[in-house]
């Protein structure tokens, strides 16, 4: 286990529960195309970089891989605002890009959607 990985159990295991996120395409003109852009998305900080993101998904991932960890965008954390990641650099950058996108032919991800989710040691 990694030092990287080994803390941020610690730090799930403090909270119990952490916000998960992640970032799709949907359609206005197609009702089932859905498209996953970036995911896992979990933020310290609104203004975290996409390598940074990127890196802490490829460590989520791993550790929900090894069983340690789940990752369910189905169970978003009740109460919980989610505002770091409404109000993130990343997801500006996200909803600017499918918005000059949407005028391509052919382009169905027309609408950014954040959809929200949990983190969570498996029992």
């Amino acid at each position: 286990m990694t030092e990287a990985q080994a803390a941020f159990l610690h730090e799930l295991e403090h909270h119990h529960y952490l916000p998960l996120a992640r970032f799709l395409m949907e359609s206005t003109v197609e009702d089932d195309f859905s498209s996953v852009s970036m995911a896992p998305v979990y933020l310290r900080d609104p203004e975290e970089t996409m390598e940074q993101v990127k890196e802490t998904g490829e460590l989520l991932l791993d550790l929900e891989r090894r069983g340690w960890i789940t990752l369910d965008y189905d169970y978003p954390l009740e109460g919980y605002p989610y505002a770091e990641y409404r109000q993130s650099a990343l997801y500006d950058y996200f909803c600017r890009t499918v918005e000059e996108a949407k005028g391509r032919p052919g382009f169905l991800g027309d609408t950014p959607v954040l959809e929200l989710g949990s983190i969570a040691l498996v029992e």
